[in-house]
C-alpha cells in the first residue's frame, strides 16, 4: 500500500476523490451552470460579472480563465475552507461518510489524538457555557460594557463572546458533563491554586472565544472590568496542546464564514481581539489579529491562504510602530503585497473607528503606504539628517531596505533616497553595488533578440499532450524521454507511473507552486485545432526537441575538436559531426 501526502494511503485519497464529485462539492459553495460538457460559475477567487470559472466534470478539475487559478476537488476545498491538504481530506471524507484511516501505528500517537479530542470537547462545552452565561442578570455589568463599546448582540453571537461569573461555576458545570480535573487543566479552562484545588482560569472576566483554522474552539481571552493595577486587564488561556499564542490568528472563524458570501480582496491585520470585533462590526469584515504577538511566518502563511493583499494596522504608539516594522520583513519574505495603515499616536483601531467613524478609517486604508515606502519614511523620521553622519546612516539603512528589489522596483526608490540624502542617483547605485539601471527594451528591439521560444513552446505542447493523454502520443518514445527540466520530467514519470491518470491527478502529485508553473499545460486549449493538426504538430514539436538535442551534441563535438591534438581522434569526431549534420538536414 503506497502512502502519499499527509501519510495517507494513496488508495484512500483516490477513494475520497471518487466519492466527491467536483460539481457537487462546488455547488456547496456557489451555483454552477452546465453548458455542454463544462460547468461554469462566477469565480469565487476574484470579482467578475461574467462566468469564467470552468469545471471539467469528466477530468474532475477546474480552471478560471479570468485569474488563472486551477485545481481538483481537494484543492478547491483547501482554497474555499482555507485549510491544508489533510484538512481538506478530512472534510471530504466526512461529507462522503468515509472513516479516516489510522496514519500511524504508534500507540503514543493514538493516545495523543484521543486526549486532544477530549480537550477540544471540554473547550467547546466551556464556550457554550460562557456564551449563555453572559445574558444572565448577574453578568449585566459585562453585557452593558460590551454594548457601551458598540459591540451589539449580533457581534457578541458572531464572535462567541461570553462571561465567567465566579471562580467555580464553570468547573462544577463541566465536571457535571463528565470532564475530569486533568482534562480541565490540560485544556486551559482551569488553573490550579497553591493549595492544589482547581478554579476557572477566566474567573470573573468577559470571555472572547478563540478558534483555530478548522473551526474548533481552542481557548479564550479574558477581559476584567476591575480597576486594579495589580490585575492584568487581559488574560489568555495558558499554553496547551491546542493553544499556542504565537500560532493563533484571531477572527479566522468569522473570516471564513464571511469568505463564502464575500470575495476576500484584502486582509486587515490588527493587534487585538476588540480591534477585530470593532472593525468587523463597522463593515471591515476581512480583519484578523495576531493576538498581540509579533508577526510570525505562521501568521504570514495563514494570511496568504486568504489573500496576498495585506493591510497592517497596529497601534499608533511606539511599540505598535516597532511591531509593524518587525512584522513587515516576515510578510515580505512570504511575497505578500503589504501596505501599512498609519494611526494617530496613542490610538488603536477600535478607539479610532469609535471616535472618527468608518469613513475616516476607510480614508486611512486608501492612504495606506506600500511596505517599502513605510520603511523609508519611518527611517527618515527617525534619522537626524542635518549632518553628513546622519545622512550616511540613512543612506546605509535605506539601501539595505531596497537592495532586495528588482531593477524596475529599485529605480522607483533610488530617486527618493537620493533626494533625502542629498546625493546623486549614481552615488546611490554605487552604494548598492549596481550599475545604472537599464531601461526595458522596446518591442521592436526585443523582436531582434535571440530566443529559445520555439523549444519552449514545443516542450509545452508535448507535455500538455502527455498530461491529457492524447491519442497520438507515442508512449514508447515518451518512456525514453529525459528532459533537463526536472519538474517536467517528474510530470512524465507521474503519468507513466499511474494506471488511473486524470488531469486532476496532477494536483495531488505536485505542490501548489509547481502546479502554477504547469498551468499553461494543464489548461492547454486543444479545441482551437483539429485532431489532424495536433498529430502533425506533435511530430513537428518532437523534431524541434530532437534537433535541439542534436545541436547540443554538435556544440560539444566542435569543442572537443579544438581541444585535441590527435589527428586520429579529430577524424573520429568529424565523422560524428557529419552524422549529426545529416540528421539535422533530414
Amino acid at each position: 500500500m503506497t502512502t502519499k501526502r499527509g501519510g495517507l494511503p494513496q488508495e484512500f485519497i483516490e477513494q475520497v476523490k471518487l466519492s466527491n464529485n467536483i460539481i457537487s462539492v462546488s455547488n456547496r459553495y456557489f451555483p454552477t451552470k452546465a453548458k455542454g460538457k463544462t460547468h461554469w460559475a462566477l469565480c469565487p477567487f476574484h470579482h467578475e460579472k461574467t462566468s469564467s470559472f470552468a469545471i471539467n466534470e469528466s477530468q474532475q478539475f477546474y480552471h478560471c480563465f479570468g485569474c488563472g487559478v486551477g485545481g481538483n476537488v481537494i484543492t478547491l476545498v483547501q482554497q474555499m475552507e482555507s485549510v491544508d491538504f489533510l484538512g481538506a481530506i478530512e472534510l471530504l471524507a466526512k461529507w462522503a461518510g468515509l472513516k479516516m484511516p489510522q496514519v500511524t501505528a504508534d500507540p503514543e500517537y493514538s493516545k495523543k489524538i484521543a486526549k486532544k479530542e477530549k480537550v477540544l470537547k471540554a473547550l467547546e462545552d466551556a464556550r457554550a457555557f460562557y456564551c449563555e452565561n453572559l445574558y444572565k442578570p448577574k453578568n449585566k455589568d459585562k453585557l452593558d460594557y460590551l454594548h457601551n463599546r458598540g459591540i451589539k448582540d449580533e457581534l457578541i453571537k458572531l464572535f462567541n463572546i461570553g462571561a465567567s461569573s465566579d471562580w467555580n461555576e464553570i468547573i462544577n458545570h463541566l465536571k457535571g458533563k463528565g470532564h475530569t480535573d486533568e482534562i480541565l487543566l490540560d485544556s486551559g479552562v482551569a488553573a490550579k491554586s497553591e493549595k492544589g484545588s482547581i478554579y476557572d482560569a477566566m474567573a470573573e472576566r468577559i470571555t472572547f472565544s478563540i478558534f483555530d483554522i478548522y473551526g474548533s474552539c481552542i481557548g479564550f481571552t479574558g477581559r476584567t472590568l476591575k480597576d486594579d493595577k495589580e490585575i492584568a486587564k487581559y488574560r489568555n488561556t495558558a499554553q496547551t496542546m491546542v493553544f499556542d499564542k504565537s500560532n493563533i490568528v484571531y477572527g479566522i472563524d468569522v473570516l471564513k464564514a464571511n469568505k463564502r458570501a464575500n470575495f476576500v480582496d484584502k486582509l486587515i491585520v490588527v493587534e487585538g481581539n476588540v480591534d477585530v470585533i470593532s472593525l468587523v462590526g463597522n463593515g471591515f469584515t476581512h480583519t484578523l489579529a495576531c493576538m498581540g504577538t509579533a508577526l510570525t511566518q505562521f501568521h504570514a502563511k495563514v494570511f496568504k491562504r486568504f489573500s496576498d493583499q495585506i493591510y497592517v494596522c497596529f497601534d499608533g504608539d511606539g511599540a505598535g510602530r516597532k511591531a509593524t516594522l518587525r512584522g513587515l520583513d516576515v510578510l515580505q519574505n512570504e511575497n505578500l503585497n503589504t501596505r501599512v495603515i498609519s494611526l494617530p499616536i496613542d490610538s488603536d483601531p477600535d478607539d479610532f473607528i469609535r471616535k472618527q467613524g468608518k469613513e475616516a478609517f476607510q480614508k486611512l486604508i486608501d492612504n495606506a503606504k506600500p511596505l517599502i515606502d513605510y520603511k523609508l519614511d519611518a527611517l527618515e523620521e527617525d534619522t537626524d539628517l542635518k549632518d553628513s553622519l546622519g545622512r550616511g546612516k540613512y543612506l546605509k539603512e535605506a539601501t539595505e531596505i531596497i537592495k532586495t528589489l528588482d531593477d524596475t522596483q529599485r529605480e522607483l526608490y533610488v530617486e527618493k533616497i537620493a533626494k533625502v540624502a542629498g546625493l546623486t542617483q549614481e552615488a546611490i547605485l554605487r552604494t548598492l553595488g549596481k550599475s545604472p539601471i537599464k531601461k526595458q527594451p522596446t518591442l521592436q528591439e526585443s523582436l531582434k533578440m535571440p530566443t529559445t521560444n520555439k523549444i519552449t513552446k514545443a516542450t509545452e505542447f508535448i507535455l500538455a499532450s502527455i498530461i491529457h493523454k492524447k491519442s497520438y502520443v507515442d508512449w514508447d518514445v515518451v518512456r525514453k524521454m529525459k528532459l533537463q527540466n526536472t519538474l517536467y520530467q517528474r510530470v512524465i514519470d507521474a503519468v507513466l507511473g499511474s494506471d488511473n491518470w486524470l488531469v486532476s491527478s496532477i494536483f495531488d502529485e505536485f505542490e501548489e507552486t509547481e502546479c502554477k508553473n504547469l498551468e499553461s499545460m494543464i489548461n492547454y486549449e486543444f479545441s482551437t485545432t483539429s485532431s489532424d493538426e495536433q498529430v502533425t504538430h506533435w511530430a513537428g514539436c518532437m523534431k524541434v526537441l530532437k534537433d535541439a538535442e542534436l545541436k547540443k551534441k554538435l556544440d560539444q563535438l566542435n569543442e572537443q575538436v579544438t581541444k585535441t591534438d590527435s589527428t586520429e581522434e579529430q577524424a573520429k569526431i568529424l565523422i560524428k559531426i557529419q552524422d549529426i549534420l545529416k540528421q539535422l538536414k533530414g
